[in-house]
């Protein structure tokens, strides 16, 4: 099998990477649709040498981490089992090097923003335009050392402790208490927290709310083109009023494009027409943010919680117990935090840099567009740097377009080799056993779909798959969501849906967590959703059971 875009690094090789390893799993969490090139090159890159360094770090005792291959377009993961003979001694130093998360989580996590964030700032401010070719090459080269550095002591070293610890408390729950992560107490325990995700989406309700209270709230719902609407606020003062504040607003939080994880989607702070659709349905939805109450009423239910489970714990291993649970009630916040902290300040850094080589090379004539940038390669990129007139990188950029369009034809394989151990590998690597798992399936339920997680509810609507964020506005209040996974920026989304059905995700996806605070039933991690239903279809998800009943099909 030839390497996707000649990355031999990622070739799969069909004899040795199936008897080296169990399985294979397409990540179609986080890339749901094969990505252009450059994109799949830094996604995979960063998150294989970001997971295996991060892994080695804290000497996670039964793995190594994940190998990834680029397989028909899309990323697949798999998990580096360590040898048996090793496990002892990393066990022992795996126990030294969590101990400082069990202690003190904040402590940690506190230290990590406080190392990162200066160097967000710095690139933040760097005046690309007035860089010369030079300058310009110098900050690129720090972007790979620095920026996408964050993958490995910042992104993983984090992740690994707070997810395998949150694994040991679920682990524990179910030795001592004989509860599982599907059981309600357990979700009760867990949730009712709030993280800096949620602050934007609370803006930008507020930011319908002020537009309102200015008499522009008419202009928003009846002006459907959103850079129209921008045009038309500068006409008037309360429109001019709105707008000030909304630009000093976007400063802090418009580094976020509208595909988490895609390089190649705008970001906020580079249009920003974008985040004005989240106003609108805002608006039209009207009342309070509820999400607030929301969070109130769970944070009783949790402390109701904690005070039944914790005289049942044996008193011997009761302070244990307690300290574990702080730590995986932070699961959730650190799985919604880190995104807005490392994940999207580094994927709008990038794509800025990166453009604005698109930018000069096609005015040198060595790419034809801007965004044919995003069919070339660091490597390439740093062959034309300089000399760039004297390069042409058309060929690349022509046959990879036509590879990459190819892959749109091909339906991805869910996995490779023997998924039927999957449950007992992932078991052995934190990240993945909370974030991809297989449905529940419950015969006697007689459901269309199963849940490998949920959000407990029950709720009957009308469906409407989505596929990418940029088409959410075509949710309509009250619509059940059905996708192949959510994401950061799908999250205002949850503010005017009535119920969530995704493809993808485990305990700690971002649909369940964010689903679970809205206080919206979710079936998550079915697998084939958005096969099995149409938009218009009438469909019942029942996150109590785990399933989801399609009562009626779409005419």
């Amino acid at each position: 099998m030839a390497a996707c875009y000649g990355l031999t690094q990622f070739e799969f090789d069909p004899v040795r990477d199936l008897e080296g390893y169990t399985f294979w799993f397409c990540d179609l969490t986080h890339k749901p649709r094969p990505p252009r090139p450059l994109d799949a090159l830094v996604w995979v890159d960063g998150v294989a040498i970001g997971q295996q360094f991060g892994t080695e770090m804290i000497s996670v005792p039964e793995t190594k981490g994940w190998d990834c291959r680029l397989i028909d377009g899309y990323p697949y993961f798999t998990v580096i089992e360590a040898k048996p003979e090793e496990v002892p001694q990393r066990e022992k130093v795996f126990a030294e090097k969590i101990r400082p998360f069990l202690e003190d989580w904040e402590g940690q996590w506190q230290k990590v923003i406080a190392k990162w964030w200066p160097i967000v700032e710095e690139f933040r401010a760097f005046d690309l335009e007035k860089a010369s070719n030079l300058e310009l090459r110098l900050h690129f080269e720090d972007f790979f050392v620095r920026v996408h550095y964050h993958w490995r002591p910042v992104h993983f070293y984090m992740m690994h402790p707070t997810f395998g610890l949150y694994g040991r408390f679920a682990e524990l729950c179910q030795e001592l208490l004989g509860m599982d992560i599907e059981d309600p107490t357990f979700k009760a325990l867990i949730s009712g927290f709030d993280n800096r995700l949620f602050n934007v989406n609370r803006d930008l309700w507020q930011l319908g709310d002020r537009a309102t209270e200015l008499g522009l709230g008419e202009l928003f719902l009846s002006t459907k083109d959103d850079k129209e609407l921008l045009s038309r606020l500068e006409e008037s003062e309360a429109g001019r009023k709105w707008l000030e504040g909304y630009h000093e607003w976007l400063k802090v939080e418009g580094w976020r494009n509208i595909d988490l994880w895609d390089l190649t989607s705008p970001s906020w702070i580079e249009d920003p027409s974008l985040p004005l659709r989240d106003i609108k349905q805002a608006i039209a939805k009207g009342g309070a943010f509820t999400l607030d109450a929301q969070r109130e009423r769970l944070a009783k239910e949790r402390e109701e919680a904690e005070k039944e489970i914790l005289p049942k714990v044996p008193a011997e291993q009761r302070e244990f117990f307690e300290k574990l649970m702080r730590c995986a009630q932070k699961s959730s916040r650190f799985s919604e935090e880190h995104n807005w902290y490392l994940d999207q300040q580094a994927a709008a850094i990038g794509r800025r840099i990166f453009l604005e080589y698109g930018r000069r090379f096609a005015e040198n004539g060595v790419i034809d567009e801007r965004d044919d940038i995003f069919f070339v390669f660091p490597d390439e990129m740093r062959k034309a740097s300089i000399p760039m007139e004297r390069i042409n990188l058309r060929p690349y950029v022509e046959s990879r377009k036509k590879e990459w369009a190819s892959y749109f034809e091909i339906e991805p394989k869910f996995s490779l080799g023997d998924f039927s151990k999957f449950g007992e590998v992932a078991r052995k690597e934190p990240i993945m056993r909370v974030l991809v798992s297989p449905p529940r399936v419950k015969p006697e339920l007689e459901a269309d779909l199963y849940a490998a997680s949920t959000s407990p509810g029950v709720v009957e609507g009308r469906a409407n798959v989505i596929l990418r964020e940029r088409d959410l506005d075509q949710l309509q209040p009250g619509d059940i969501l059905v996708t192949m996974a959510t994401a950061v920026p799908w999250t205002p989304a949850f503010s005017i849906i009535s119920g969530v059905v995704t493809n993808a995700g485990g305990s700690l996806a971002h649909a369940v967590l964010v689903a679970r605070e809205y206080g919206i039933p979710a079936v998550i991690g079915t697998r084939e959703a958005t096969k099995k239903i149409k938009t218009g279809d009438r469909i019942k998800v029942d996150g109590d059971k785990g399933a989801v009943y399609i009562l009626e099909k779409a005419a």
